[in-house]
């Protein structure tokens, strides 16, 4: 049987990809509610405030984005900002669809890295992403607590101790990634409990050459998370970011609350209930928060959408924070495999044209008879 090129190779990879994720989007799509009735809520609502919601997914992705273009940049490593963008969305497909938003950051590292860029300084610069986007979250939404404490009385007096521990929670995230920005040592110990695992898995099958490599990326890793102790300036210009990236994902909740006709409220009463709903179920371990993110919505706004419209409010607000994410993400992950498709073939009509080289022997031997 003849064996399979590494272009077929990659391709069929690439295709099984394509497919797994497009059978998984359609899957949590139906598991996740009727989305016919969040079509027909969607139709009946306020045009002009359905744009600003897109809008605002559009301001909250593109600065995710330019976070982690600015990052590459401050590190040396031009890019272009339509593959930050790329990868921006990439994460955040993946981010949705795995289980505490897991898978995100490894898909980016490989997406970044079949472009030549080195897997410690990405995973660096998603690292001080993910802590400035934690650090916005948190001070923001510990801000308008503190300044509009009426309507999370008003609203979620008996649910604020899920929004303290979500606090703790995401607060000791912030606190891991800069245990492992300062200690190298942490990181080595983690990487090598996984090389050990892969070994007795049979994954790895040099260890010497997969701790070297793990060595070296650390190194890279480091290298450029310095930031967080040493350049406070640049992180302070990324937190920045971070706080518009989340204003624009925070605000969707506003646009929905317009688009269905209410005004009672204003902008600052649902950002602040928007904020404190992200962080008591964002670390809830199920692809997108599934389930905790209606509930948390249910109970938190139950007091600011009449009855007959909360239900129509939950499933618009969750297409365009979740199925709107999966739908533009999948097409980001399309793009790529595209791509990863095209340049393995390149790659291999490349060699493939590229001619052998003649053994010194012989060539000695030509040029000698040239010669005569």
């Amino acid at each position: 049987m003849k064996k399979m090129s590494k272009a077929a190779r990659s391709n069929l990879l690439n295709a099984a990809v394509i497919v797994c994720t497009l059978g998984l989007v359609l899957y949590l799509s139906a598991k996740g509610g009727d989305i016919g009735d969040a079509w027909t809520a969607l139709i009946s609502a306020d045009f002009r405030w359905i744009l600003a919601a897109v809008g605002s997914w559009c301001v909250f992705m593109t600065f995710e984005a330019m976070g982690l273009h600015v990052f590459f940049h401050q590190q040396k490593v031009r890019i272009k900002f339509r593959l930050s963008l790329l990868v921006a969305l990439i994460g955040s497909f993946y981010s949705s669809v795995t289980p505490a938003a897991t898978g995100g950051q490894p898909m980016q590292v490989l997406a970044l890295k079949k472009r030549n860029i080195p897997a410690g300084i990405s995973s660096s610069g998603l690292a001080v992403k993910f802590f400035t986007f934690q650090t916005a979250l948190l001070s923001l939404g510990g801000l308008l607590w503190a300044l509009n404490p009426s309507i999370v009385l008003a609203c979620i007096d008996q649910a604020k101790w899920i929004v303290i521990a979500g606090f703790l929670l995401n607060g000791l995230s912030v606190v891991a990634v800069l245990l492992l920005a300062i200690n190298k040592n942490i990181v080595r110990g983690i990487l090598t409990l996984f090389i050990r695992a892969g070994r007795a898995l049979h994954l790895v099958k040099d260890v010497a050459r997969t701790t070297s490599r793990a060595d070296a990326a650390i190194s890279d890793f480091h290298a450029s998370v310095d930031m967080l102790t040493h350049h406070p300036v640049r992180l302070l210009y990324l937190y920045l970011l971070s706080c518009l990236q989340v204003l624009g994902l925070m605000s969707i909740a506003y646009c929905v609350y317009r688009a269905l006709g209410m005004t009672q409220y204003t902008y600052f009463d649902i950002l602040t209930l928007q904020f404190l709903l992200y962080i008591a179920a964002s670390f809830t371990p199920l692809p997108g928060a599934s389930g905790a993110q209606e509930g948390g919505f249910y109970i938190f706004f139950q007091h600011v959408f009449p009855a007959d419209k909360l239900v129509g409010a939950l499933l618009l607000w969750r297409f365009f924070t979740y199925y709107f994410t999966l739908i533009v993400g999948l097409s980001s992950v399309i793009i790529d495999s595209a791509w990863s498709m095209r340049h393995a073939a390149r790659e291999e009509k490349e060699a493939l044209e590229q001619p052998e080289a003649e053994p010194v022997g012989a060539r000695e031997d030509r040029e000698s008879s040239e010669n005569r």
